[in-house]
């Protein structure tokens, strides 16, 4: 890094000295009336014929391209190529560029480009000026000037053409300094949350004549002469996934009894269960022995029941740019309204060969589902996704649009229980910058466990609070996966947390540019439950570097298959 740091200062310093002459040559065409002969021929004599040999601006032009590409008699790096190879080292660290490999090294190419060409437009015009004022020919020299400057054009645009294709162009969101509830994530609450219950009350006869393990199914079916079941809320919904630890134990139960259950439970035999610290409310439980052989046992199982402080509903409407006013996507980010989570679109107007117009990005207010209590929403099935136990699964995919296609909008959609992304990509046309807006189209990856190319789980092993992690997560996921929300582990928070939690950071990157793809991926570290998140793609640069004719470009309109759109 120490390397790039030097290159790049010397790179910067070229171009400073260059922009630099520019500023006053912009200056004299600017205001051509307040510039005399003097000024002029002294700028002209100064640009071709210093003194000083370094100071001549075709010396500077030189020195400029011998530092993007190297002749092979020097041994400095050529600055592409070299870009390359440091990010495919950095890997998932250049989330801190704001842009994507990919869309820096396009960007930096037009940097090079365009003060390439400041530096060849003042060479020709002070050659002209100096054949003005008769101090010389210079037909030799501009000739000259022009070849050298289609040479080394061509040598860079070679050297980006090498690379640019294999340049990642996804971006996503690196950890934020701090973790903030609402700002940088999101959380399904109580989808499935740790609840103590003894045997007894699971089956109809009241009997204790299984264990635990047994009841991986079940439901709260009374109360067993007001024991430890009358002091705690009871589990209205359906019970799953029982597992022994201790006979007696000592339950603390939560203070905020609207997000948790307990804060730690701790058996007698010493395992326990959270984090211990002080406790208002102890309560002690002890399960008993009914007539010698059978055991009643307090039993850790998670409940799964929709009430009203159980956030677990997700939007299936698509959030759509405004094509009709040449408007796309720039940037994406899950919100929450109400109960109901939302994927976000950020748009703007598209400008010719993949620039946008900065002035116009705004964050489009998703069209909010009305609904008066969580019932009603449950039964919303066209509109919103109800997570559940059977239904909690979120695929992870790369969704890339066609050659000549931008990113248009997203929505999530169910299919087969699983949360699934699908995006809308619209044809461009790249030179003037136009949306083709009735050429719109969905594509998604029908890809699920049971089909001929199955996805497979991505395990959470033993989870933890996702904010609890202070170093940063890593991406361990990959198209054709899924991960499933679950409890978080008994050991380290009594199964009281719903994760993973939701990246709710927007995903745009600075300076805006068009997009080329979405996806979801995860992640995270082993033992804790991680986020989930948006990420985008970059457009595709490399094959509009050099047109394949010297006609103007022929937009080929491509399609896939429509989604339900």
């Amino acid at each position: 890094m120490v390397d790039w740091v030097r290159f790049w200062d010397k790179l910067r310093k070229k171009v400073g000295q260059i922009a630099q002459l520019y500023n006053y040559f912009r200056g004299y065409i600017e205001k051509p009336e307040a510039v005399n002969k003097n000024t002029l021929q002294e700028f002209a004599t100064s640009a071709t014929q210093s003194s000083v040999k370094d100071r001549s601006l075709q010396n500077m032009l030189d020195l400029f391209h011998s530092t993007v590409v190297p002749t092979p008699e020097t041994s400095s790096k050529s600055l592409f190529p070299y870009l390359h190879s440091l990010t495919s080292k950095a890997g998932q660290h250049l989330c801190t560029m704001n842009q994507s490999p990919h869309q820096l090294v396009y960007n930096l190419y037009n940097i090079i480009a365009l003060t390439e060409i400041k530096g060849y437009a003042m060479l020709q015009f002070s050659y002209m000026m100096l054949r003005i004022y008769e101090q010389g020919n210079f037909s030799v020299e501009s000739t000259a000037a022009k070849e050298k400057f289609e040479q080394q054009a061509t040598e860079k645009m070679n050297s980006i053409k090498l690379v640019l294709p294999s340049m990642s162009r996804e971006f996503m969101k690196c950890d934020p300094p701090q973790h903030k509830q609402g700002e940088t994530y999101l959380e399904i609450t109580k989808l499935l949350q740790g609840y103590i219950e003894n045997e007894v009350d699971m089956n109809d006869r009241m009997t204790c004549k299984s264990s635990c393990s047994a009841y991986t199914f079940a439901e709260s079916k009374s109360c067993y002469k007001d024991l430890f079941c009358a002091k705690q809320p009871k589990c209205n919904g359906r019970i799953f996934d029982c597992q022994f630890f201790h006979a007696d134990a000592w339950v603390c139960m939560a203070g905020d009894g609207d997000a948790r259950r307990y804060d730690w439970v701790e058996y007698e035999d010493g395992t326990l269960l959270g984090n211990k610290g002080t406790c208002v409310n102890k309560i002690k439980v002890d399960s008993w022995w009914r007539y010698i052989f059978w055991h009643c046992s307090y039993c850790m199982c998670k409940c799964d029941e929709v009430t009203e402080d159980s956030d677990r509903f997700w939007s299936l409407q698509p959030a759509v740019a405004d094509t009709t006013q040449n408007k796309i996507v720039t940037g994406l980010r899950f919100v929450k309204r109400g109960k109901i989570i939302y994927p976000q679109i950020e748009q703007a107007t598209a400008l010719s060969e993949g620039g946008i117009d900065e002035t116009t990005r705004t964050w489009i207010e998703p069209n909010q589902i009305a609904y008066s209590d969580v019932r009603n929403l449950t039964k919303n099935t066209g509109s919103v996704f109800t997570m559940s136990y059977e239904q909690r699964a979120m695929d992870m995919d790369t969704l890339t649009a066609p050659e000549g296609h931008v990113l248009t909008g997203v929505k999530l959609r169910n299919i087969g229980g699983h949360l699934n992304l699908e995006i809308q990509v619209t044809p461009m046309e790249f030179t003037a910058g136009n949306v083709v807006s009735d050429r719109s189209t969905w594509i998604a990856n029908d890809n699920t466990p049971a089909t001929d190319n199955p996805r497979t789980l991505v395990p959470i092993i033993m989870p933890d609070v996702p904010t609890k992690f202070a170093g940063p997560n890593t991406v361990d996921t990959n198209t054709d996966q899924f991960i499933q929300f679950d409890a978080s582990s008994a050991h380290k928070d009594v199964s009281q947390t719903t994760v993973p939690f939701i990246d709710a950071q927007p995903v745009a990157p600075t300076p805006a540019t068009w997009l080329a793809g979405a996806g979801l991926y995860h992640k995270g570290r082993v033992g804790y439950g991680g986020f989930v998140g948006f990420k985008v793609s970059t457009y595709d640069f490399s094959r509009h570097l050099i047109p394949d004719s010297k006609e103007r470009p022929v937009l080929r309109y491509e399609f896939v298959k429509a989604e339900d759109a």
